[in-house]
């Protein structure tokens, strides 16, 4: 239930194309053959029919675009490569990113237009979100939704790495979820999240990152150095998180629940530890170290 509960979640906070468009591709591609397979395939290309409908803005059609575009290069890649489903996500992704961009130069998008643009939506959102707030009696809520909306260029310069992100969650889950309904699956099942790990190579990652920020640049370079930085954070975090994981197995459930509460109140702390955990984990590897062997306490 774990990976269809994160579904679920996923669906109702992010675009669904970037789950159920790899999700629909991948089981028509698996011959369905049983009621569970041809019913989800309906569902899933009902919901993406009835979320492509809508025209909207030139945000909302770059996002629908960009749907498009990671479901299918992520179908393709995955009928003639049999590499990891975080690699191939990565590939799907960064390919569907690169169009894009393409897209928004041949039609002479100019970033600050398209981040002012970016930056209305946000707000938009936010309002949105505060008014059901306040008709819900949650005053305080609806404040810091407000306090948000005040930050919306800054939300908006993140804007492509957050798009990035949910498109890489999306495609991960959908592969699992596929994993748990196709009855003749395609590819290796994906490996428990303990597992997760990337090349050690991405190090150069936050250092590019770091240096386009900080270096005195065009501000949408540092805008670019900033959603890259954001990634590669994320990731690193995540890959702290697996470390973690593979830990936390070996405790008790008890312990485990105890210190996921505390950890709860004190999130930034922790997210700072765990993409530093991610990152030793690059020369460290902390999940494959050799078990010293028992010797009763002395050297023989």
């Amino acid at each position: 239930m774990g990976p269809l509960l994160l579904a679920l979640a996923y669906l109702f906070l992010a675009p669904p194309a970037f789950l159920l468009g790899p999700l629909a591709g991948l089981l028509a591609l698996s011959q369905p053959s049983t009621f569970r397979e041809w019913a989800w395939l309906a569902v899933a290309t009902i919901w993406l029919g009835a979320w492509l409908q809508p025209a909207g803005d030139v945000v909302e059609q770059l996002l629908r675009a960009a749907g498009v575009l990671v479901a299918g290069g992520f179908v393709a890649v995955s009928l003639g490569w049999r590499a990891p489903p975080f690699r191939r996500a990565v590939v799907a992704v960064g390919l569907a990113s690169l169009a894009l961009v393409l897209w928004c130069v041949t039609l002479r998008l100019d970033w600050h237009e398209l981040r002012m643009a970016l930056a209305r939506d946000v707000v938009r959102s936010f309002e949105d979100l505060a008014k059901q707030a306040d008709a819900a009696g949650g005053g305080d809520t609806g404040q810091l939704l407000r306090q948000m909306a005040d930050r919306a260029p800054m939300w908006a310069a993140l804007t492509p790495a957050l798009l990035f992100l949910n498109a890489l969650a999306g495609v991960l889950l959908g592969w699992s979820l596929y994993h748990r309904i196709a009855a003749r699956p395609l590819g290796d099942p994906p490996a428990p999240f303990a597992a997760f790990r990337f090349s050690d190579q991405a190090v150069w990652l936050p250092v590019v990152a770091l240096a386009l920020v900080l270096l005195p640049a065009p501000p949408p370079v540092r805008d670019a150095g900033a959603n890259l930085l954001l990634v590669a954070v994320t990731l690193y975090a995540a890959r702290g998180l697996a470390v973690v994981g593979a830990g936390a197995g070996r405790l008790p459930r008890v312990t485990t629940a105890f210190v996921t509460v505390v950890a709860l109140f004190l999130l930034p702390f922790v997210l700072g530890g765990l993409t530093l955990l991610g990152l030793a984990d690059t020369w460290l590897d902390f999940r494959r170290r050799p078990a010293s062997p028992a010797t009763g306490g002395f050297n023989r």
